[in-house]
């Protein structure tokens, strides 16, 4: 009994480690892709690796996927190369493989699929159309484009066509185009084949040669690479040829017609048509795009390469899932040990022999191969499982079936400058949907709606749009009826509008706020009930923002403006009892001064130095005196006079004081003229001195609240910023109580009236010039805009409108009209007195108005000193010189150092006396009775004085008693 008991207890043991040790699923999954270094598996690995990572986020999986990619080396043995890194990477085990290359390289990792009944999901168009080629192994999970192409020319009704291919990268196949076409029609349709170039620089040239060669014949031409750099290339090769491509009419033989694409042919005559596949509503598109955009792998729209490889990864996760729901345990024992087993043998070996671990190990095939294919293509997923690629299902060859694909057919017009567009819905098996084909004339109206009323939102924004004077509301005026009552900016462009748009009927509908988004996704205000169908575009001042991008359409900008500051035009300044000296600033006040007293120092030194300015009298006692007019005193009076335009009674005589005297002279007539010209200026000007000039100054401060209308694009502004003084003063205004937030415009401007200057309004800037030409005139705009938005109309998704609204609104700017309509409400109807308002700092004229005066006097000043300089030493030379013309060299230079000496006390001490009886006084005596003899007795009574020659006038210092 006791033995039977141990027995069960020991079962049950084993039974509870079992569950707790072992788990029914497996806890990843295995997956290995291979491809080419190259832009097409780069894409297709970023996304595949996106959504890989974002499957293993999730909390309740039941396994995470394990994803590794191989990079193959291109070239001659490609294939090879493919091989042998597929074979080594089998050895680690692999559940499914997954191949992005063509060619060569596909043809051997096809091999060892089929080989090892390996599953593998290829990423390019199919190769295994017809069943003597198919892999029962292999799934494509891009569609392939074979029965679209077939059931495009059936429809076009072409008997010819022409197949532009890339050798290296085409995978369009012709032989099941022509069975498709043998199976709907008994018509045949020939085909030439002509190869791209290789290199991209020379489509262009291709292009001349190719309609040269083909010249007035009608071409249809399908277009297959499968490089969206190529296609790129290739549309704008196509789109700026130099020659007639109206018998042209082309189709890209792949899934990226992007709207870039479509944008750029719609305009241009030329026929082309594209197929698109991608859904580009659902969350997951703009989830991976944003992805993608941030590891910059692709700026525009997602390609197709990277929507394959979003799904792909989705198929795998789907089909893996199908397994184990089927069966729980079937990877029961292919992981262990933390290695992957397969049959019992670690890994996977293409050649059983190379195992030296395992001798004895036979050649097998994956054991779960058939199982994991089978649940591969027996599954159905679609856009409510996150595909990008829409409905996915597998044929029995592996090919996708029952897909849907929009063809975009843009075809020329000419009568009309611009493309007709008509989109027509395809299904894979079941062929075009005539009576869901959507119709659309891109730029052209259709003539069914040129009688329609074009249903116009806008609000009640002054200038923009206003209820004229005699239509108050209420009234019952006929004149009054429907678009009459309402005067404005916007209404004035909706007239230019209808004249430049055919069928343009509009009839304008009061909305209330623009609109933003809410907590749920929706739209409240006039972009809301553009969304809802209840007008066909907006007109209003509607600032053009990312947000609103993102669910409608707008116009070129019709104008443009930014966000700025408004506060309360402060009192005019009374002028005081020195109002005089405000013409000029302080600055200038100052170094006039310091040049007053600079002059008259340089003019002091230079008549002292000057022996010209020194003047010999004689004295009531017989005596004669050394004297100069221009002594400390003298020279300010003679400066200052100068400076008041005044005459004095002393006159400099040396060329060096004329020197400084008239470089002061030309001085004082520009300051005079100056200050002259600023004072009638400045008395006539009221001025006013604003206690801000700039955001910075606003931001810095706490005296001046400021605040904005709370909801709209402005508060978006500030919310949003990454400049750090916008981000501060958003917090400032939320911590603000009371609040600073306004709910419209009207409220924020009365309150900065009624505040007396203690609150700034930040609005954008046409309401805010307008409202400053407004009666009471007591607001005022300050510093510059802090951003530079635009005005635009908005119009619903693929409106008929967009294109023919952009148009005009480009031809009334090129021809000024739009400006002369912001001059008409902004301007030319304003109520205030548009007068220049100045400022202390910018009425006063400051140093570098008047700098060049500054430097001529300054200039005068040296060289008055240099000629003053010159004088004197020139003059102590000759006196040397006389009074030692019989002196050696050495005597000589020793005399000019006395004279030097002697000169210079003499001009120091300011004069000198010469008594009578000496040697001055008998000189001096000498030339006086010389001065008044005749000329031939003069030459007689110096010639007899030889002997006595007058000293110099520089020893008169000395001689004197």
């Amino acid at each position: 009994m006791a033995s039977c008991i141990c027995r069960f207890m020991i079962s049950v043991l084993f039974t509870v480690l079992n569950l707790t040790v072992v788990h029914p699923y497996p806890s990843h999954i295995v997956l290995r892709s291979f491809g080419y270094d190259d832009e097409i598996s780069t894409i297709s690995l970023k996304s595949m690796e996106y959504t890989a990572d974002l499957i293993n986020s999730r909390d309740d999986i039941p396994f995470k996927i394990e994803f590794e990619h191989n990079k193959i080396e291109e070239g001659a043995a490609v294939s090879w190369n493919m091989v042998s890194s597929v074979c080594n990477t089998l050895k680690e085990g692999a559940m499914t493989l997954i191949n992005s290359v063509n060619g060569k390289g596909r043809e051997g990792i096809r091999g060892v699929s089929d080989a090892l009944e390996m599953p593998l999901i290829s990423l390019s168009s199919p190769t295994n159309e017809l069943p003597q080629f198919s892999n029962i192994f292999e799934l494509s999970i891009r569609p392939s484009v074979t029965e679209l192409l077939g059931d495009f020319i059936i429809h076009k009704g072409w008997d010819e066509i022409l197949v532009m291919v890339d050798t290296q990268f085409s995978g369009l196949q012709l032989q099941p185009i022509w069975k498709h076409l043998r199976s709907r029609t008994n018509s045949s349709v020939q085909a030439s084949i002509y190869d791209l170039p290789a290199d991209e620089d020379d489509f262009e040239l291709f292009l001349r040669q190719f309609n040269m060669m083909r010249n007035n014949v009608t071409n249809r031409i399908i277009i297959d690479s499968s490089s969206p750099s190529r296609i790129k290339k290739f549309l704008i090769a196509i789109r700026s040829a130099q020659f007639n491509q109206a018998n042209y009419h082309y189709v890209l033989a792949n899934y990226d017609f992007l709207p870039y694409d479509q944008e750029m042919f719609q305009n241009g005559n030329i026929n082309i048509s594209g197929f698109n596949i991608i859904n580009k509503e659902s969350r997951e598109y703009w989830s991976l795009k944003k992805h993608l955009k941030d590891t910059k792998q692709q700026n525009e729209d997602i390609t197709m390469e990277a929507a394959i490889g979003h799904d792909a990864i989705l198929v795998i996760w789907h089909g893996f899932m199908k397994c184990l729901q089927t069966n729980d345990s079937l990877f029961h024992g292919t992981f262990r040990h933390r290695r992957f087993f397969n049959r019992g043998f670690p890994g996977i070996y293409c050649d059983p022999l190379s195992d030296r671990t395992h001798s004895n190990r036979p050649f097998s095939s994956f054991e779960h191969g058939k199982v994991i294919s089978s649940a591969l293509k027996n599954i159905q997923i679609g856009a409510l499982e996150g595909t990008l690629t829409g409905n996915i299902e597998f044929d029995r060859l592996g090919n996708r079936k029952n897909f849907d694909v929009s063809v975009i057919d843009l075809v020329s017009n000419t009568k009309a400058t611009f493309n007709r567009r008509e989109v027509l819905a395809w299904r894979q098996g079941v062929g075009f949907f005539t009576n869901r084909t959507i119709a659309q004339h891109s730029r052209k109206i259709h003539s069914s709606r040129t009688n329609e009323d074009v249903i116009v939102l806008t609000n009640l924004v002054a200038p923009f749009v206003m209820l004229k004077a005699e239509c108050p509301a209420g009234t019952n005026k006929t004149e009054c009826d429907g678009n009459n009552k309402y005067e404005g900016y916007c209404i004035d462009l909706l007239r230019l509008l209808s004249e430049k748009i055919d069928g343009f009927n509009y009839l304008i509908r009061i909305g209330t706020k623009a609109g933003s988004k809410q907590p749920d996704g929706s739209w409240n205000g006039m972009i809301g009930d553009l969304l809802n169908g209840k007008a066909h575009a907006v007109v209003a001042s509607l600032t053009i923002n990312q947000e609103r991008e993102r669910v409608v359409d707008f116009s070129k900008p019709f104008m443009t403006t930014g966000i700025s500051i408004m506060i309360k035009k402060p009192d005019k300044q009374e002028f005081s009892v020195f109002s005089f000296m405000q013409p000029l600033s302080t600055e200038i006040w100052m170094y006039i001064i310091f040049a007053y007293i600079g002059v008259s120092v340089v003019i002091f030194l230079v008549s002292r130095f000057s022996p010209y300015e020194w003047r010999v009298e004689e004295t009531s006692r017989g005596g004669f005196t050394i004297s100069n007019d221009f002594s400390v005193y003298n020279c300010l009076w003679f400066t200052l006079a100068a400076f008041m335009q005044q005459g004095t009674d002393i006159l400099p005589r040396s060329i060096s004081g004329r020197i400084a005297s008239s470089a002061w002279w030309f001085f004082t007539m520009i300051i005079v003229s100056s200050y002259t010209a600023n004072l009638a200026a400045f008395l006539t000007l009221e001025k006013m001195q604003a206690p801000i000039e700039s955001v910075e100054d606003l931001a810095k401060q706490t005296k001046i609240k400021y605040g904005i209308q709370g909801g709209g694009s402005t508060a978006s502004f500030f919310k949003f910023s990454s400049v750090q003084i916008y981000q501060r003063m958003w917090r400032y205004m939320e911590s603000q109580v009371p609040t600073v937030f306004t709910n419209t415009y009207a409220e924020g401007i009365e309150r900065v009236r009624n505040q007396k200057g203690r609150y700034a309004f930040l609005l954008e800037a046409t309401a805010n010039e307008y409202e400053n030409t407004r009666i009471p005139c007591d607001t005022m705009k300050v510093g510059a805009n802090l951003n530079s938005i635009g005005y635009g109309i908005a119009t619903p998704f693929g409106s008929d409108w967009k294109d023919h609204i952009n148009l005009a609104i480009l031809a009334l700017q090129e021809r000024g009209e739009l400006k002369k309509l912001e001059n008409k409400w902004w301007y030319d109807r304003g109520q205030c007195d548009q007068g220049i308002t100045v400022d202390g700092s910018s009425a006063s004229l400051n140093l570098s108005k008047v700098a060049g005066i500054f430097y001529i006097l300054m200039g005068g000043m040296v060289a008055s000193m240099f000629a003053a300089l010159g004088e004197f030493l020139y003059r102590s030379r000759i006196e040397a010189r006389k009074s030692n013309s019989s002196s050696l060299v050495a005597n000589f230079a020793k005399n000019l150092k006395s004279a030097l000496s002697s000169q210079l006390r003499l001009s120091i001490e300011g004069g000198a006396v010469a008594q009578p009886g000496s040697q001055s006084h008998n000189a001096i005596k000498r030339q006086q009775v010389a001065a008044f003899l005749p000329a031939n007795e003069k030459e007689a009574f110096n010639n007899n004085s030889e002997r006595v020659q007058p000293p110099p006038a520089s020893t008169l210092y000395n001689t004197a008693v």
